[in-house]
C-alpha cells in the first residue's frame, strides 16, 4: 500500500508539474528534435469578385489591338484592305482568345498569383529551423498553392503520395527558414496538425509545432484566457495534493519506523 500510495502521488506531481510547464510555455523544448518548425494557420478570407477574369482581359486587348489596327496610320499604309481584314477576324481572335490570355499571364508569376489568389483559403506562416546538419528538408503542406521562403517565392511540388510539398533543400546546423505558404479549399477538411510533416534526406524526421488550427480538443483554452488560469488552478491543486500525499506518506513511515 505504502509504494501505491508512493507511486500515485509521484505520478500526480509529474503531470502537474508538466501540464502547468506547458501552460507556460515552457514545454516545446523538452526532448525537441533537431529539425522542427513552428507555424501559425490562419483564416484567409477574400473580397467577394476579387481577382483578374481572363474572359475580360482578352476582351479587352483584343478591343484595343483591333483599335490600334484602325488607327495606325503606318499599318494602314503597309497592309493591303483584305489582310488588315484577316488580322481584324482571324489573327486577332486567335491570339487573343481566352485560352491564350490566361496561359500569358499564368506565365507571370505576379499575374498567376492574383488569378490563384480567389482560390485561397488559409495561410500557414512560421519558421524552420535546424539544430544539426540536414539535408533535402521538405515540408508537406496539404493544399498548398503558393510559398515563400525567406521573401522569395518558391514552387511547390506534389509527392508521389498527392500531397503537396515545400523543399528547403539543404540546411546547416542552427540555420532557419521563414515560410509563408497559401492554401485552397482542400485544406480546411483536414487535421493540419496530422498532415503538415517536416522531415529530411536518411528518413530524419522532424516535429511541426501548429498554431490556429480549428476543431481539435482544447481549442478554447487559445481564446478563452480564463480558461487558461483555471486549468492552472486545477494542476496546482493537483500538484500539492501530490506533494502532501508523498510528504504524508515519508512521514508515516518514519513514524511507524521510529515506534519499532
Amino acid at each position: 500500500m505504502r509504494f501505491w500510495n508512493t507511486l500515485i502521488s509521484l505520478c500526480l506531481i509529474l503531470s502537474a508539474g508538466l501540464g502547468l510547464v506547458v501552460l507556460a510555455g515552457g514545454a516545446r523544448g523538452l526532448l525537441a528534435p533537431a529539425l522542427q518548425a513552428e507555424l501559425v494557420v490562419q483564416d484567409f478570407p477574400i473580397p467577394q469578385g476579387f481577382g483578374l477574369d481572363p474572359k475580360r482581359v482578352a476582351g479587352f486587348m483584343s478591343k484595343e489591338l483591333e483599335q490600334r489596327l484602325e488607327d495606325d496610320v503606318a499599318i494602314r499604309i503597309t497592309l493591303k484592305t483584305d489582310v488588315m481584314k484577316k488580322v481584324r477576324d482571324i489573327v486577332l481572335p486567335r491570339l487573343m482568345n481566352v485560352v491564350a490570355v490566361q496561359s500569358m499571364m499564368h506565365d507571370i508569376p505576379e499575374l498567376s498569383a492574383i488569378l490563384d489568389i480567389a482560390a485561397f483559403k488559409r495561410s500557414v506562416q512560421g519558421t524552420v529551423r535546424s539544430a544539426t546538419d540536414a539535408q533535402d528538408v521538405a515540408l508537406t503542406v496539404p493544399g498548398a498553392l503558393l510559398a515563400e521562403v525567406d521573401g522569395q517565392k518558391i514552387k511547390v511540388t506534389t509527392t508521389s503520395t498527392g500531397l503537396q510539398a515545400l523543399t528547403l533543400g539543404d540546411m546547416t546546423a542552427g540555420q532557419s527558414h521563414q515560410v509563408t505558404l497559401w492554401l485552397d479549399a482542400s485544406s480546411e477538411g483536414v487535421d493540419l496538425g496530422k498532415t503538415v510533416k517536416l522531415g529530411a534526406a536518411d528518413g530524419q524526421r522532424g516535429r511541426v509545432l501548429l498554431w490556429g488550427d480549428h476543431g481539435w480538443f482544447g481549442a478554447d483554452v487559445e481564446p478563452l484566457r480564463w480558461s487558461r488560469g483555471l486549468i492552472g488552478a486545477l494542476l496546482t491543486g493537483v500538484l500539492l495534493f501530490g506533494l502532501l500525499s508523498l510528504v504524508l506518506t515519508i512521514l508515516t513511515n518514519r513514524q511507524k519506523r521510529g515506534s519499532a
